[in-house]
């Protein structure tokens, strides 16, 4: 009896604990909903009208669009805790989980997929490389955006081999990730392929659109001064916005490599920082967006 009421007062805690963290990361997560919304509304408007989008517009709208089931993703573990896990015990603990990993890794490589587009076009050298991916941008953004679906895929599949609840736990269905060797090695190519080069994707481009717009800009304020029409100003908007979005995800992609190495060393507890950090990328890239793309921030104004 004893120990029945000892793990009866375990569990009313773990769900007291449950539900503050639920709340926090809902009123986040309803912020990031909000935003993400605004953009599928407006880009939705757009393909309604011209019955295409731009590689931009597309994928910032599935960038928004997996915001959205990310964060919905990210809610699920609290719901799981408290209603799902006597009944469905390891299954729905991989299905949770391996959505969430698959909707947040891919929004990584969205973001990587939108820095690469704005540097080839904004990016003008006589490169017989460059100008050919000019000239078939569209192609070569839905083969990189379906190669980050399989990427993603394939990364995040083998997350349900590391799940298996532990029934004997002092707090039941909080303890359910296998530790081990296989574990450490996994987050080692989880965070090369997921986060590590989406980042040198991102870097490279973004700095790559620094350079060129710092060695023109001399020739851009002549060309304004003249009273020539220039997209100096839309093009370091532009690289401003992909600034914010590539430190906005250094912070989380950190927080989630330190997470994920205290993780496969015995730190469980630390996994709790992983939906935070999501739920925060979710919400602010969707508020770097709308601020710094052109025809997002001209609609949000018109609210």
């Amino acid at each position: 009896l004893v120990e029945d009421f000892r793990v009866g007062i375990s569990f009313k805690m773990a769900a007291t604990k449950v539900i503050v963290e639920l709340i926090i990361r809902s009123t986040i997560i309803f912020v990031g909903l909000l935003g993400n919304f605004f953009i599928l509304h407006i880009y939705f408007l757009e393909y309604r009208k011209k019955k295409v989008l731009q590689p931009n517009e597309l994928i910032t709208t599935l960038l928004a669009l997996f915001n959205n089931l990310s964060s919905v993703a990210l809610v699920l573990p609290a719901v799981r805790t408290l209603l799902f896990c006597r009944y469905f015990a390891d299954p729905i603990y991989k299905f949770s989980d391996f959505f969430s990993t698959f909707f947040s890794k891919s929004t990584y490589w969205f973001v990587a997929c939108l820095c690469f587009y704005y540097c080839v076009k904004i990016v003008k050298v006589n490169w017989r490389f460059l100008l050919r991916l000019k000239q078939r941008m569209s192609t070569v953004m839905n083969v990189l955006l379906l190669s980050s679906f399989l990427l993603c895929f394939a990364v995040s599949v083998p997350v349900a081999h590391f799940i298996k609840l532990k029934p004997n736990s002092s707090i039941p269905c909080k303890t359910y990730y296998t530790l081990g060797k296989a574990l450490f090695i996994y987050n080692i190519f989880n965070v090369v392929l997921a986060y590590y080069l989406p980042l040198v994707v991102m870097v490279i481009c973004s700095l790559g659109i620094v350079v060129f717009l710092c060695h023109h800009s001399r020739n851009m304020d002549k060309n304004v001064a003249a009273g020539g029409s220039s997209h100096s100003e839309a093009h370091k908007a532009v690289a401003i916005m992909l600034i914010c979005l590539i430190l906005l995800y250094m912070t989380c992609a950190l927080t989630v490599l330190l997470a994920s190495v205290q993780t496969s060393l015995g730190e469980i507890d630390i996994m709790t920082a992983i939906p935070y950090t999501a739920s925060i990328f979710s919400t602010g890239s969707s508020m770097i967006l709308i601020i710094g793309t052109v025809k997002l921030r001209q609609n949000f104004r018109m609210l």
